[in-house]
This record gives structure tokens, sequence and C-alpha cells, in this order.
């Protein structure tokens, strides 16, 4: 009798994992629509794009430009975040052509990685997936653990990364600081796409 009664327990967790993971397609489209807009306006406006429930975050590279969009929920007892990073060269970001092959891949990529996060949280199998996890404890003014993976395509293609987090610290859960590391640009930045091409 003890054994359904915890089958049926774990059924909303495996749902709620499982529409999580969801996320991320939903998250790249995200990044898509950024990187459509940068190729119409040579600018990032600061605002996520329309029917997109995502803080965005645009960075300048080298050889291009790196989007990463998160979204964080209310959990039971705390806080649960999922981010999506994408890149795109400046070539890529200057031609239509290029721009929606680009934009195929990262979709692509991201089914990809919804599939190994999936297989992490369900099954502790990172498939075709490469991962990174820490767990950390906060203790004083903010309290709590906060948990973090990342979680990356193992071959030599575009730059997509995942990162899945979870926590009950008491405030708010910082940006995505493992997938932020080049010099993010403020709203109304221009972008020449012309570099590097």
């Amino acid at each position: 009798m003890r054994y359904p009664v915890m089958l049926l327990a774990l059924v909303p967790l495996f749902v709620s994992v499982q529409a999580l993971a969801a996320d991320i397609s939903l998250l790249a489209g995200c990044t898509n629509k950024v990187f459509d807009e940068i190729n119409r306006t040579h600018k990032w406006s600061g605002k996520a794009p329309a029917a997109c429930p995502a803080t965005i975050v645009v960075e300048k590279r080298a050889d291009g430009v790196l989007v990463t969009a998160w979204a964080t929920r209310s959990a039971e007892g705390g806080w649960v975040r999922t981010a999506f990073s994408g890149a795109m060269g400046y070539g890529e970001l200057a031609r239509k052509k290029e721009l929606a092959k680009a934009g195929r891949d990262i979709m692509a990529r991201a089914k990809r990685l919804e599939r190994c996060l999936d297989s992490i949280n369900t099954a502790n199998d990172p498939l075709e997936c490469r991962d990174r996890a820490t767990k950390s404890y906060s203790a004083g003014e903010e309290s709590g653990v906060e948990n973090d993976r990342i979680v990356w395509l193992d071959d030599d293609g575009r730059h997509t990364v995942v990162e899945y987090a979870f926590g009950n610290t008491d405030s708010t859960p910082s940006p995505p600081a493992d997938l932020l590391n080049g010099q993010q640009l403020p709203p109304g930045t221009v972008i020449d796409l012309h570099m590097n091409r």
C-alpha cells in the first residue's frame, strides 16, 4: 500500500522536472528572436522580445554575440532557474540566410540539451552531453542551499549551454553567472555586424 502512494508522490516531481527542461526550447527561441532583432536593427534594444517570459543579456565577443535568456520560478520551499545561452558569429548575424540556418542549429542543439537535462534529472545519465554540478550553502543574512548544474554538448559545434539551478536561499537568485563571461551590452548599443567577415 505504501509503494503506490510513494509513486503517486513522485509523479508531480517528474512532471515539474520535465516541464522545466521544456523551458529550454522556449528560452532558445527567445535568443533567436534577439538575434533576429540584431540582424534587423544592428542594435540591442535591452528588452525581451514579445511573448518571451525571460530576462535577456547580450554579450559582445571577439567573433560574434552571445545571448543568454533565463527564467526564475517560485517552487515549493524556494525557486528554480532555467537558463539557455547561445552564440552567433557576426557573419551569421549580417546575412538572412545564414541567420536562419544558425537559428535552426540553435533550436536543434536546444532540443538535444533538453533530452540530456531530462535524462540527468530522471536517471542521472547525461547521454551525449557533459555536465558540471555544484552545491553551495549560505548562512547569515541569506541562508539556504543552492544547487547549480551546467549542461553542454560534447562536440565542437556552436556554443550552446544550459543552466538548471534550484535552491531555498532567502533572496532572489543571482543571474546565471557561469554563463556570463563577456562584455554585457547596455540597451541601445550599436553592433557592427561587419566585424571579422
